[in-house]
């Protein structure tokens, strides 16, 4: 099948009839606001960290400036909210995929167990296979060996969300997706679990191509897109 041709004009009108097209970033919050009940848009700095993955490698946050970043907490060893917000997240990615915005996300996923560390990292591991995340683009990430227990969970405070130890292999907490954008700036925050995923999967995609969520502003990239349709 030959491919198709757009006149620059009707690029332009695809272009700009997109649902996801707003004349700035809060124009595009509003709308998602309007249809989403657990989202808090916040932007403010997100708070640097570095940590072990699976395999004892440092990640740091930093290494993802030019990426929108969806970051998670997690206690590997709960049995309920855990495994229902991976769930849910593990949706994200997959809409994530589908947009054809595998490059431009990274998705994070920090332990904030206190415990063995090899048994929370295969904790971590088996949440990976039970869900079918793509590893392509999904971090696991926990406390390097010479760290405190509490290390994560001091960093899930300085994101706003406690996890608290109240009995043995038992840790009380919220529950809260987080949306940093590409300059590592915080931007939203979705509470809870009954948050639609595909609300978080439009903000990160007006994150990465709406006008003026970027540098440049709407007419830069409009041209840029054009040249893309006609070149």
């Amino acid at each position: 099948m030959s491919q198709e041709r757009y006149s620059p004009l009707f690029a332009l009108f695809l272009f700009a009839s997109s649902p996801l097209l707003a004349h700035s970033l809060q124009d595009a919050e509003k709308e998602i606001q309007e249809q989403e009940d657990y989202v808090q848009f916040v932007d403010r700095l997100a708070p640097e960290f570095a940590l072990a993955d699976t395999s004892g490698n440092t990640v740091s946050l930093s290494e993802f400036q030019g990426k929108v970043v969806v970051l998670n907490f997690i206690y590997t060893r709960c049995a309920d909210a855990c495994p229902l917000h991976m769930d849910l997240i593990s949706r994200v990615q997959e809409q994530i995929h589908e947009a054809g915005l595998h490059d431009a996300v990274e998705f994070i996923t920090i332990a904030t167990d206190g415990g063995d560390i090899a048994v929370t990292r295969a904790n971590m591991q088996a949440y990976g296979n039970n869900f079918g995340l793509e590893a392509t683009n999904w971090r696991f990430l926990y406390r390097h060996e010479n760290e405190p227990a509490r290390t994560t969970r001091r960093l899930a405070e300085s994101y706003g969300l406690r996890f608290d130890p109240v009995a043995e292999g038992v840790q009380a907490h919220g529950v809260v997706t987080h949306v940093i954008d590409q300059t590592g700036r915080m931007q939203a925050r979705f509470h809870g679990l009954k948050f639609e995923p595909e609300h978080l999967t439009s903000y990160a995609k007006v994150l990465v191509e709406v006008p003026e969520a970027l540098p440049g502003g709407i007419w830069d990239t409009l041209q840029h897109y054009i040249e893309n349709m006609t070149g």
